[in-house]
């Protein structure tokens, strides 16, 4: 893959931007601008390809850390429940059972 604006250039515009480097670079001078743009250019593809490699393995181990991690919960019932599990259960045994409607044949004041 070349530069990303390279796309949007037309052959027009091409002629104009190589004149454009011809007259402020000039003829004698081209081919030693060109060598070392293409050396920079390589040298900034491979930093870039460095840094994308580096990203794509921390993630491929935060991945691996995250499913070793969930294997380990699953594989141990006996370890600890979630804080989040435990709140839930401690607030489930606090509430009180649901209180049934007094049936028809009982009036709400005892008679």
């Amino acid at each position: 893959m070349l530069l990303a604006f390279i796309d949007g250039i037309g052959f027009g515009e091409w002629i104009v931007l190589l004149a454009v480097i011809l007259l402020v670079v000039g003829p004698k001078r081209l081919p030693l601008t060109a060598r070392a743009f293409a050396r920079h250019y390589a040298r900034f593809r491979r930093a870039a390809e460095s840094f994308k490699r580096q990203i794509l393995d921390m993630d491929t181990q935060m991945d691996n850390a995250i499913q070793d991690a969930v294997k380990d919960i699953m594989d141990d019932p006996s370890a600890p429940q979630s804080t989040a599990a435990q709140s839930a259960d401690a607030q489930g045994s606090a509430v009180d059972p649901p209180v049934s409607p007094p049936l028809d044949s009982e009036s709400p004041d005892g008679h």
